[in-house]
Formats: structure tokens, C-alpha cells, sequence
């Protein structure tokens, strides 16, 4: 990356640390992740209402969210070798070409085979399209606003995720059913694209003369090389896992006490609002005192604090959504404190930053794994209150996992 490349941000976008020039991109993002991730919250719901159980609804999401990985991994090299705007449009045709089979197909006929692989599919999509604009974020930010950032793209990230896509399915569901509710998923993500590939008229970097094949193996050797990177992708490994497997716990775990699915959605989408400020709050912070050292005494803590909150908080309160609103709060907050992590993987390399993101996304994707699969494993012989204690447990050494993950000009 040349130094001409860097977009200088002054006056009111300097000081929120929001690049002017991608402003259609964060749009774009949050569209078509709202609309691409549109099931996540009660997709798991669903399938049980059907007859699947608990085991064969956790191991398509593992199945899912390995797939998720490996195209995070990708995205990272990919982008800056094949072109970060071709992945994006690649990964909207992607989006249909497993969508289509999933909701017409698959789903209502119970073909348990064919929507594991076409919801693989379209699942790889969402990676591919946001974590190749994270590769674009980092290309063109200035260091001294990169935490806040990189917090904005978590914010419309999570935004679409987890506010906007169960607030709309709760909507939708109850009015127009579960099939309809998915279709009007393709106009998010064609809104999403048209704003970020079209309406965005910035032009991303590109390596010219690099070749696939050996930006890949060399992503590989990073991990090989490098023992920070390997920590690295171990954290941003758990970050996410509460996300991904509390969507498939909590629809199981919460009716025992009188939660109905539809108050599950609603305190899902309400406690992510206060990750958006927390988010924020925590790339400030981080731009200031440290990257670091913000995930260090934030991150994992609170989050650990959190997974045994939700444990216990319907057992001591019951059918209390002020008390699970409370568990879910903290978790929220606290998964705003991992945000920085995106803005100090990638300065761990700075030599080889394509290969850092990589790594970064990585750990991204394998979150989208090792929740579900944390499920698979534990929810059968431990239950769901051990499975939570699993949980707290992998996010409290995340914290400790962090400390060494040093990046000399800052700390």
C-alpha cells in the first residue's frame, strides 16, 4: 500500500473516525448482512419445530460455520489479490445460488442433506462480501483513527446481525411466515450490494502481479511462522462464540422458563443496540489507552461474567425479562470490547497485512464453527447450563490469551 492511498479524514469524520470516502461501503455492509443472516436467530427454532433435534441442528450450523471460516481465511488473501470489489460481487451471486435451493427446496421438504450443503452455500456469502470490505478498511485508514474504524464496520456488521435482521423476523414471521420472511432477505442483500459496489465509487488497492496460489501458501506459512498470529486467530476464535451458539441455546433453554420465541428475538435485538455505543465506546478507548489492553480488561471478562449470567438469571428470576435483558446487556457490552482486535491483529504484521487480516478472519469465521460445535459436543452430556459455563470459561482465557499480543510503537 502506497502512501497516497491512505484517505486523510479531517473535521467531523476525522474526529467520529469514520472514512468519508467508504461511507456507502458500512451502508452496504449493514444491508446485506441484515439480509443474509436474516435466520440466525430462530432458524435453530424452526428446525426443531420440525423434528430435528438439538444434534442435527448444531451440526449443520458447524457445518455452516466451517465453510464460514474457510472463506474468511480466503477473503483476506483473495481480496487484495483478485480484487476486493470482484469477491464482493461474487459473493452476492453466491448468496442466490445457495438461497435459491435452501428456501424453495431444501427447507420445505425436510431434505436434510441438501440444506446442509445449499445452507453452506449461502452462508459463505456474508464473509466474503464484509470481511473483504474490513480488508478495504484497513488499506485505506489512518492509524490514528483505525480502532474507531473498524469499530464502525462491527457496528453496521452487528447492526444487521443481530438488531435489525430478528427485529424484522420477529415482524415478519407472526404476519407473512418464515418463507416470505427469507425472500425479502434477497432485497436487503441486493440493496446492500447496489450501495457498496455502486453508489461507493472508491477504488480499493490491488497487488498487481501476485498470483493466488502463493499469496494462499504464504497465508499459510504466516500462521506457521508467526506464534502471535496463531494466539490471535485463538482469540478472535472466541469472541463470537457466545453469538453463535446462544442463538441455537437460547431458543431451547429459554421456553422451560415461559420465554416465548418472539420475547427471545425482541431482548436478542434490544441488548445489541448497546453494542453498537459499547462498540464504538471500546474503539475509542482503544485508540486511545490501547488496542491491547482494552481487550485485555474488557473483553473476555465481561463476557465470561455474562455466559453464567444468562446461565443462572432465568433459575433465580424465572420468567423475568429484566433480568435476562440485564445478563444479555453485559454480554453485549462486553463483546464491544473484543472490537479493537481488528485494528491489532493486522498491526502485528504490519509487512504483510493481507496475511494479518487473513488471520484475523480466520478466527472470524471460526467462531461461526466452534460455537456450534461447542453445542454439539457439550450440550448432550453437560446440558445447557454446562455447556454456558464452557463458554465462560474459553472468553475468561481470551482475556489472559490477549496480554502477550504486543505491538511494540504502542505499547
Amino acid at each position: 500500500m502506497t502512501e497516497h492511498s491512505v484517505y486523510i479524514q479531517q473535521g467531523i469524520w476525522a474526529k467520529i473516525g469514520l472514512p468519508r470516502q467508504l461511507l456507502w461501503g458500512f451502508i452496504g455492509v449493514f444491508l446485506f448482512i441484515t439480509g443474509a443472516t436474516i435466520e440466525q436467530s430462530w432458524l435453530a427454532s424452526l428446525l426443531q419445530q420440525r423434528g430435528f433435534d438439538a444434534h442435527d441442528i448444531s451440526m449443520m450450523s458447524s457445518v455452516f460455520g466451517l465453510c464460514v471460516a474457510l472463506v474468511s481465511w480466503f477473503s483476506g488473501i483473495g481480496a487484495g489479490v483478485l480484487g476486493i470489489r470482484r469477491l464482493m460481487w461474487a459473493a452476492t451471486l453466491v448468496y442466490f445460488f445457495g438461497s435459491v435451493p435452501f428456501i424453495f427446496w431444501a427447507l420445505p421438504g425436510g431434505n436434510y442433506p441438501l440444506m446442509v450443503a445449499s445452507y453452506a452455500l449461502r452462508g459463505v456469502a456474508y464473509p466474503l462480501f464484509a470481511y473483504s470490505f474490513l480488508v478495504w478498511i484497513n488499506q485505506c485508514c489512518e492509524t490514528r483513527i483505525l480502532g474507531r474504524a473498524v469499530s464502525w464496520f462491527w457496528i453496521a456488521f452487528g447492526v444487521g446481525m443481530t438488531i435489525i435482521a430478528p427485529w424484522f423476523s420477529g415482524f415478519m414471521i407472526s404476519r407473512s411466515g418464515e418463507t416470505t420472511t427469507l425472500l425479502v432477505g434477497f432485497v436487503f442483500v441486493l440493496a446492500g450490494s447496489g450501495c457498496a459496489l455502486v453508489l461507493n465509487r472508491a477504488q480499493p488497492e490491488r497487488q498487481s502481479g501476485s498470483k493466488l496460489v502463493p499469496a494462499l501458501a504464504e497465508g499459510l506459512m504466516v500462521l506457521t511462522r508467526e506464534p502471535k498470529m496463531r494466539l490471535a486467530v485463538l482469540v478472535k476464535t472466541i469472541n463470537d462464540i457466545g453469538k453463535f451458539s446462544l442463538v441455537i441455546l437460547m431458543p431451547v433453554y429459554l421456553p422451560r422458563f415461559g420465554f416465548s420465541i418472539q420475547e427471545w428475538l425482541t431482548i436478542w435485538g434490544l441488548v445489541n443496540v448497546l453494542n453498537i455505543f459499547a462498540g464504538y465506546f471500546f474503539g475509542w478507548l482503544g485508540d486511545t489507552i490501547g488496542w491491547r489492553k482494552t481487550v485485555v480488561f474488557f473483553s473476555g471478562t465481561l463476557c465470561g461474567a455474562a455466559s453464567l449470567a444468562v446461565c443462572y438469571a432465568p433459575v433465580l428470576f424465572g420468567h423475568s425479562e429484566t433480568a435476562l435483558f440485564a445478563a444479555l446487556a453485559i454480554y453485549a457490552i462486553g463483546l464491544g470490547a473484543f472490537g479493537p482486535l481488528s485494528a491489532l491483529i493486522p498491526a502485528l504484521l504490519p509487512e504483510n497485512k493481507g496475511a494479518a487480516i487473513s488471520c484475523l478472519n480466520l478466527g472470524s469465521g471460526l467462531s461461526n464453527f466452534a460455537g456450534p460445535m461447542i453445542v454439539t459436543i457439550c450440550v448432550g452430556p453437560l446440558g445447557v447450563e454446562g455447556t454456558l459455563w464452557v463458554i465462560a470459561l474459553l472468553y475468561f482465557a481470551a482475556s489472559a490469551l490477549t496480554i502477550p499480543l504486543k505491538v511494540p510503537q504502542r505499547d
